[in-house]
């Protein structure tokens, strides 16, 4: 949920946060990726979690990202697969989404370069 419209994330910054994500972590999952860019907004004051009343007690809910920022999220991902950048799986026991590895170095450092 954004709170500022001020501060608005672009693909291109999104991208860049999984690809300075993919460069130390090569072999990690998609909801790794998603706390990387959940933490950065939350940094940036653009997600915050909500605390409710109720019967006394006081619950803080998570953090949720927008609909948007969740769409640019994906569409960041499937970007990189389709480049062929990455490709799921990390291991023999692992070989599916939601588990990803970095299977061309190469074009990952273009993209950092960027």
């Amino acid at each position: 949920m954004r709170q500022n419209s001020e501060l608005v994330l672009t693909k291109e910054d999104i991208l860049r946060m999984i690809v300075k994500h993919l460069d130390v972590f090569p072999l990690t999952s998609l909801e790794a990726i998603r706390e990387v860019i959940r933490s950065s907004l939350k940094q940036q004051g653009l997600i915050f979690g909500v605390t409710e009343h109720s019967g006394g007690g006081t619950i803080t809910n998570r953090e949720r990202i927008s609909e948007e920022d969740t769409l640019l999220i994906n569409d960041c991902i499937y970007d990189l697969l389709y480049t062929r950048v990455i490709t799921p799986g990390i291991n023999d026991d692992n070989l599916d989404l939601p588990w990803i590895h970095v299977s061309d170095k190469e074009k990952l450092k273009t993209y950092l370069n960027e």
